[in-house]
């Protein structure tokens, strides 16, 4: 589920919000339009509402929390530059969310578009970073071998440079056409990699058939919906 609310207070937002009702501006992506200084609230989690990576301002479009044996790891958010978003809005005009959740068509069309675009990691409790890199790479390993797989763990190990991601941490996954960037802070500094196949394959971990996050795919899917 994800809630916008001014950046003055969360607490002063939803009870306007709840007062003026869904078409008052604060809640969802309707009414008083997109206010560049608000967060949104993915699954309890502020999460920013754009961010400008690789040079590139993008747009929030959903996410989800990511659960493992019942902990909550960290919030996944996705993020596109315009242009993408109005070409899946002329695509998929029409459809609800469900019919979007359901068609692996939208997930293609997003992982392996060129343009650019973000998944956020928001760390919800601290973590390794040798086990973040290791289910990753594990999760990559059937969509890109053995060789792309350890390639990136180790390109997120040289990233983070540090042994833990304490509660509260960001890791910024940015791709533009073959090129995958990915940082602490959404911009510099950041590390860069270039391997054929790597892009799409990071959003399929999270988009496709065996997704690692079902809310963040459902998150994704409804957020789709609402743009169109």
């Amino acid at each position: 589920m994800t809630i916008r609310v001014a950046s003055v207070g969360v607490t002063i937002a939803v009870i306007v919000a709840l007062i003026m009702g869904p078409n008052g501006g604060f809640l969802g992506r309707s009414g008083g339009g997109d206010v560049s200084s608000a967060d949104l609230l993915v699954d309890g989690v502020s999460m920013p509402s754009k961010v400008t990576a690789t040079g590139t301002q993008q747009d929030f479009i959903g996410g989800g929390m990511r659960m493992k044996w019942g902990f909550k790891v960290y919030v996944v958010g996705f993020y596109s530059d315009r242009k993408l978003l109005t070409s899946l809005k002329k695509k998929y005009a029409g459809l609800d969310a469900t019919s979007l959740l359901e068609s692996s068509n939208l997930t293609t069309d997003f992982a392996s578009s060129k343009a650019a675009r973000t998944v956020l990691l928001r760390f919800q409790r601290g973590v390794a970073a040798s086990d973040i890199s290791d289910a990753l790479g594990e999760a990559l390993k059937p969509k890109v071998g053995s060789k792309t797989s350890d390639e990136f763990q180790q390109f997120i190990l040289d990233m983070v440079r540090s042994d833990r991601l304490e509660k509260g941490s960001d890791i910024y996954i940015t791709c533009k056409g073959d090129k995958l960037s990915a940082s602490l802070t959404g911009g510099k500094p950041s590390t860069s990699i270039s391997i054929k196949g790597l892009c799409p394959a990071i959003f399929e971990v999270y988009l496709g058939d065996k997704a690692v996050s079902p809310q963040a795919k459902k998150g994704f899917a409804e957020g789709v919906a609402e743009m169109l």
